[in-house]
């Protein structure tokens, strides 16, 4: 059950205003996305840094007791995030400061990564890269809005690739490796955008409803899902994240700069201006 003290307003150095529940998932009084975003925050960690560290774990020889806790708390993770978008808030209502450039050859080696799905115009010069996790409501709010911005006529020169990260536990990597297997049947990007607009928590049978709606073959995706292929895919997504050594999702290139954090209203419709 969440929490209901997690509830609260967030300020927002946009015009926009924010929603009322913290993760962002545009709900609010209630939060649809199922977050339940209140624990103890984890002082002086920066919330990938923390997601990374319970990644790698997850992945390599932990205590079953480990796995367990974080599967059913993803709520400190997704208040690590929380802290890090209020520190960032802070810093924009500061003023602007110069983005930190990419680093060249990280850039080159997403670019020539065939196993990453372009969305937008696939043979488009001005790039826009996201790290993301589907559980996550800014993620959410910056997905939509990027794919009502690129089916504006000024936005034609935009290549958008998204790069699944999943963090909140096995649900977001179930939900990955499913859209990610999506794309096997030539539907990545009709997957990504019905699981985005979809609301409450996305479980397995979730996941079937919404591939037959789309017309997958279901069985195939299922298999899929579980191959090597797509889990080592998932493992070098995170291989992306640490070298960038950035702080949370999501977390933007653009145009070869690091954008920190969501991307909507103002700061996107300059994306677009400046993408002709």
């Amino acid at each position: 059950m969440t929490n209901k003290k997690s509830k609260k307003t967030v300020k927002s150095a946009s015009t926009h205003s924010a929603p009322a529940c913290e993760c962002g998932c545009n709900s609010g009084k209630s939060c649809s996305c199922k977050c339940g975003v209140k624990a103890a925050v984890v002082a002086g960690v920066s919330a990938l840094a923390l997601v990374l560290s319970v990644a790698a774990l997850l992945k390599g020889p932990c205590p079953k007791s480990i796995e367990k806790w974080v599967n059913e708390n993803p709520q400190v993770i997704a208040d690590s995030l929380n802290e890090f978008y209020r520190k960032l808030e802070a810093e924009r209502s500061a003023g602007p400061k110069a983005m930190k450039k990419a680093p060249a050859a990280l850039l080159d080696q997403i670019l020539k990564d065939k196993s990453n799905y372009s969305l937008g115009n696939p043979k488009g010069k001005y790039v826009i890269i996201e790290f993301f996790d589907y559980n996550c409501g800014w993620c959410k709010r910056t997905n939509a809005a990027l794919k009502e911005a690129l089916a504006k006529p000024e936005a034609k020169n935009i290549r958008w690739i998204p790069i699944d990260t999943p963090i909140f536990g096995e649900d977001s990597e179930r939900i990955s490796r499913f859209v990610l297997a999506a794309g096997k049947q030539g539907k990545y990007a009709q997957m990504h955008d019905a699981v985005g607009e979809r609301k409450g928590r996305i479980d397995e049978a979730a996941l079937v409803e919404i591939a037959q709606s789309i017309g997958l073959n279901v069985e195939k995706l299922k298999k899929d899902a579980e191959s090597k292929e797509i889990q080592d895919k998932l493992v070098a997504n995170r291989e992306f994240t640490k070298t960038l050594n950035i702080g949370g999702v999501p977390m933007l290139i653009v145009n070869g700069d690091i954008h920190p954090g969501a991307l909507f209203g103002e700061d996107l419709d300059k994306v677009v201006e400046e993408s002709k």
